[in-house]
């Protein structure tokens, strides 16, 4: 006989309970909390790779000029610091021999366990295998420090780079919604969602966070 699992229940924990990882280490990355003091590192990745991710993220990015700028970076770091504190947003830099070669954020609904994953790798350190590092890197460390049940992600259907990367990972695609994404010069194209629920279907990486 099949066996149930009991119903969910919402959390009743204060999210401002939970500490949040100082670090997250891999092998070759160090992942950590956005600081306003990264601007100017920040300014370099962001404003090498614009015309890379702006297709996938002109939604919350600036102009080249902005994303090239430290100072505008700096009172965007500012926002991310005030909404981790708030624990809306958990914004964390990767960091390789000290160049930012990328960044990832959960959005958490604490309540529900559920964390939503989004990540970037600067132009100059694709195809080096950081998207596969510092985005299960992240999910684990969600399932370990922060009790995560469920860890979502999702692109539109244009960006193959991240499609191939959810497959690697071992996300099971839960939706496809038509017309659910509107790339920059207003095409409407498909949003794909996927999901993952046990970090067994992770490849293997050794991990650590303090």
């Amino acid at each position: 006989m099949e066996k149930r699992m009991p119903p969910a229940q919402a959390r009743l924990k204060d999210p401002a309970s939970y500490v949040l990882p100082r670090i997250v280490r891999t092998s070759r990355l160090d992942l950590c909390p956005a600081s306003v003091d990264d601007a100017a590192a920040v300014a370099r990745a962001q404003g090498e790779s614009h015309a890379e991710l702006v297709p996938w993220f002109h939604g919350t990015m600036g102009t080249a000029g902005q994303e090239r700028d430290a100072r505008w970076q700096s009172e965007r770091l500012a926002e991310a610091v005030e909404a981790a504190q708030r624990r809306e947003r958990l914004s964390y830099l990767a960091w390789a021999s000290g160049v930012c070669v990328g960044a990832v954020d959960l959005i958490p609904q604490w309540r529900r366990g559920q964390f939503r994953l989004s990540y970037w790798v600067r132009s100059s350190a694709c195809r080096q295998g950081y998207g596969a590092e510092l985005a299960p890197a992240m999910i684990r460390a969600a399932f370990g420090a922060l009790d995560a049940r469920l860890v979502t992600t999702g692109h539109a259907a244009p960006n193959t780079a991240s499609a191939g990367l959810a497959r690697t990972l071992g996300f099971r695609q839960i939706a496809c919604q038509p017309l659910g994404y509107e790339m920059p010069d207003g095409l409407l194209v498909d949003g794909i969602a996927y999901a993952i629920e046990d970090i067994a279907v992770l490849p293997p990486l050794k991990i650590a966070w303090a």
